[in-house]
């Protein structure tokens, strides 16, 4: 595995370790904010190890557009659909770190968290 693979990786996982401890101090936009970094670095990295590279972007769903392009599997498309609110919500959360303020709540970092887990055992099943 290339090095910048592995270091995107460790990368996600240390965002999602962020969010965890955001999420048990109650900065409920912080954590939303570590874990759409986190879910951004898994597909990138996944991207570069299919084809060397990836759109520069920070739109999880087109990311995930791009990876579903190239497995053949429905998986990615079945997951894009299933979790599209919450996708949207994390986007969100991108943006608003930088911008403005935006409130969010225990069940949304929850379910964040569990599509985090989710397409990370899709991606890197090992």
């Amino acid at each position: 595995m290339k090095e910048e693979i592995k270091f995107l990786l460790k990368r996600a996982k240390s965002f999602f370790r962020d969010a965890k401890y955001d999420y048990e101090n109650r900065d409920y936009d912080l954590a939303m904010f570590h874990i759409e970094q986190a879910i951004q670095l898994l597909i990138k990295a996944k991207l570069l190890d299919l084809k060397g590279s990836y759109e520069r972007t920070h739109s999880i769903r087109r990311l995930l557009s791009e990876l579903s392009d190239l497995i053949e599997s429905n998986r990615i498309r079945e997951f894009i659909r299933e979790n599209k609110k919450i996708l949207r919500d994390l986007e969100r959360a991108y943006i608003s770190s930088r911008y403005y303020y935006e409130e969010f709540f225990p069940d949304e970092v929850e379910n964040a968290m569990k599509i985090y887990r989710e397409l990370r055992d899709i991606l890197w099943r090992e």
